[in-house]
C-alpha cells in the first residue's frame, strides 16, 4: 500500500517535520508573547522600570538568590551593554534602592552589584505574572491537550540529554554539543 506520508529515512521528512514543528513552536511562542506583553508592560510601567534596568535585574536575579554578585563587567558582558551604559543603568537601580552595589572583598578596584531584597521582589512579581498567564493558558486547554503536553514537555526537560546544551547566544545549535539519541516511545495498540 503506498502512502503520501514520507518513510523515516527519507532526509525530507526530517527536514519538513523540523521545519512543520519549528513553524507551529514558533506560532505558540509568538502567540503567548502578544497575550503576555501587555501584563509584561504593566508590570514594567508600574516598576518604572527601563527595559535595560530590567535585563540588569534579571541577570543578577538569574545568577543567584541575592547572595551572589557580578561585577559591573559580567553585567555588560552578559547583557550586552557597554561597560558605560551598564554602568549608568546600575547607579538608577541603586539610586531606586533595587540593586547594591560594593567593593569586591579581594580586589577593591571592582564593584560587585547584587539584587537588593526590593529587587528581588520585583523579579519574583515578574516571573509570577508569568508563571499565572501559563498557568490559565494550561488550564483552558481540554484535559487532553494538558496531558499530551505536559508529556512532551516532560520528554523534554526530564530528559537525561540536555537539549538547551547545544544552543549558543546566536541561537544556533552546537551539534557536536550532544549525541544524537532517539528517544520517541513507540506508541502500541
Amino acid at each position: 500500500m503506498l502512502s503520501n506520508t514520507p518513510s523515516v529515512d527519507d532526509p525530507s521528512a526530517t527536514s519538513g517535520s523540523v521545519d512543520a514543528t519549528t513553524g507551529k513552536l514558533t506560532e505558540f511562542l509568538d502567540r503567548l508573547a502578544c497575550v503576555a506583553k501587555a501584563q509584561t508592560m504593566d508590570s514594567l510601567a508600574a516598576a518604572d522600570l527601563t527595559f535595560s534596568q530590567m535585563r540588569v535585574m534579571f541577570a543578577l536575579g538569574a545568577h543567584g538568590d541575592g547572595a551572589e554578585s557580578m561585577s559591573l563587567n559580567e553585567i555588560a558582558d552578559h547583557i550586552n551593554l557597554s561597560l558605560a551604559a551598564a554602568g549608568r543603568t546600575v547607579d538608577k537601580l541603586v539610586g531606586a534602592g533595587l540593586v547594591d552595589r560594593r567593593e569586591d572583598a579581594t580586589d577593591r578596584r571592582v564593584k560587585r552589584v547584587s539584587l537588593t531584597a526590593e529587587g528581588s521582589d520585583v523579579i519574583t512579581s515578574h516571573v509570577d505574572i508569568h508563571r499565572e498567564l501559563l498557568r490559565t493558558f494550561v488550564a483552558g486547554l481540554p484535559e487532553p491537550l494538558q496531558v499530551d503536553l505536559g508529556a512532551a514537555l516532560a520528554a523534554i526537560v526530564d530528559n537525561e540529554v540536555d537539549y538547551f546544551a547545544g544552543l549558543h547566544g546566536d541561537g544556533m545549535p552546537d551539534a557536536s554539543a550532544r549525541p544524537f539519541q532517539d528517544n520517541t516511545q513507540k506508541v502500541t495498540s
